[in-house]
């Protein structure tokens, strides 16, 4: 009985000072991740709203996104989410629906020749819908492609397949149109950054405009799903180069903001749709809700997204941004780029672009949070500690190797209370032995 005790005694003192696994910033999101969601998206729409002079047909485009994603976020969401929540997007949702009908008009004055192509995107909400049939995927790293395509594709080419998909311009009631062409530039493997995002939005295009008759006999769905799971392991891939060696202001934030949204809006939600990388995109954003290049050096847990040299090189990348700050009206490719779109920056620094496809990002995260209850599922979470002494199994090795020492000691007539303060001793001796190395 006394043995007993003296185990009690040791299992307390050694377990009192175990740091316990807390859920970090990569792992869990929280219900303040949703409002703080949510107000960045209304912060950005009450940009767009003000500014609705300068849009263009990105930004439409993109509240067009916004209306649709948390619409279907509603439609879709767990049924234990708080009622208050989900009234809260269907609001912001129908903002969104006001300020496109308001400003379809300066979007057609400020782009006329984006916009004859490209009106059919505009004229109802939007949404990213799964390509892997529902289901949450998983990137794939035997999919890296092994070199790049030398394929060029050629811009008018490219808008060419995307109006006979939608059917647009002088495919103005033909939709689904999608030669042999237009399926081996969509499918090409070995494309990069933007190029490769767009041939992902191609596919996002044959599902919204039901045009899987148009590729059954290219493998239908099965086809769709086994481009989109390679496509997002490279984009992944691509990713995660740019979070190890820093993200660089202006020309890195829109692309991976791009990559969030294609990819998380596939359903590759474990590895796009995360709340170190949501930190990072709320932190982006100007108190007057639009998207600019970054000059600070935000560091959330897990991700060093920015590095020292951070604000020396928006200085060098300022020069960069200026020449693909495109004049709008220019006749230019819309889809296959190595560049965003089409950039705009506004008088006060706004990036237009930019700030277009935060707000699909932004959505997309609020849609995963809502649709798949990210924030409360523990399924998902995967914890981890900040400040490793021991992990649990190894405290069990130790506490159970000191009762073993404790017990041969009363055996051979020691004194119990004086073995137990040696046995903690000795084990705090390890544990702080243990945390010098680590450091």
């Amino acid at each position: 009985m006394q043995f007993l005790l003296w185990i009690q005694l040791l299992f307390l003192a050694s377990t009192s000072t175990l740091v316990r696994p807390q859920p970090g910033r990569n792992s869990a999101f929280t219900p303040g991740d949703v409002s703080q969601t949510l107000d960045s998206l209304e912060r950005l729409l009450k940009y767009f709203d003000k500014n609705r002079g300068s849009l263009i047909v990105d930004s439409m485009w993109a509240i067009r996104m916004i209306q649709g994603g948390l619409e279907d976020a509603v439609r879709k969401a767990h049924p234990d989410n708080d009622s208050a929540v989900l009234n809260r997007v269907s609001a912001i949702a129908n903002y969104a629906g006001q300020i496109s009908e308001r400003g379809i008009f300066y979007a057609k004055r400020n782009a006329a020749v984006q916009f004859e192509k490209f009106s059919e995107l505009l004229s109802r909400p939007f949404v990213y819908e799964n390509l892997l049939g529902g289901s949450i995927g998983r990137v794939d790293t035997s999919l890296i492609f092994a070199k790049e395509s030398q394929l060029k594709i050629e811009p008018k080419e490219s808008d060419d397949c995307l109006m006979g998909t939608i059917g647009s311009g002088h495919y103005k009631g033909l939709k689904c149109t999608i030669t042999d062409k237009c399926w081996r530039q969509i499918t090409d493997k070995g494309q990069r950054e933007y190029s490769i995002t767009h041939q992902l939005l191609f596919f996002f295009l044959i599902k919204h405009y039901n045009c899987s008759d148009a590729i059954n006999s290219k493998g239908g769905e099965v086809a769709v799903a086994q481009f989109a799971r390679a496509f997002c392991t490279n984009i992944y891939n691509e990713m995660e180069t740019i979070f190890t060696r820093g993200v660089d202001p202006g020309v890195d934030q829109d692309l991976v903001m791009e990559q969030i949204m294609f990819c998380g809006g596939a359903g590759f939600v474990e590895d796009f749709v995360r709340p170190s990388v949501l930190e990072m995109m709320l932190d982006w954003q100007r108190d007057d809700g639009c998207y600019a290049p970054y000059d600070g050096s935000h560091l959330p847990d897990a991700i060093a997204l920015h590095n020292k040299k951070s604000k020396e090189r928006i200085l060098q990348r300022r020069k960069l941004i200026d020449r693909l700050a495109d004049n709008v009206n220019k006749e230019q490719s819309y889809f296959m780029m190595r560049k965003p779109l089409s950039e705009a920056e506004l008088r006060d620094g706004c990036m237009m672009h930019m700030s277009s496809v935060a707000g699909g990002a932004l959505t997309i995260y609020v849609r995963a949070m809502l649709q798949y209850k990210l924030y409360t599922d523990y399924n998902l979470i995967q914890y981890r500690i900040k400040d490793v002494r021991y992990t649990q199994p190894e405290a069990y090795i130790i506490i159970f190797l000191a009762a073993i020492a404790i017990l041969l000691l009363v055996k051979i007539g020691v004194a119990p209370l004086r073995c137990a303060m040696r046995v903690i001793s000795s084990v705090r001796f390890a544990r702080n032995s243990k945390q010098l190395h680590s450091v």
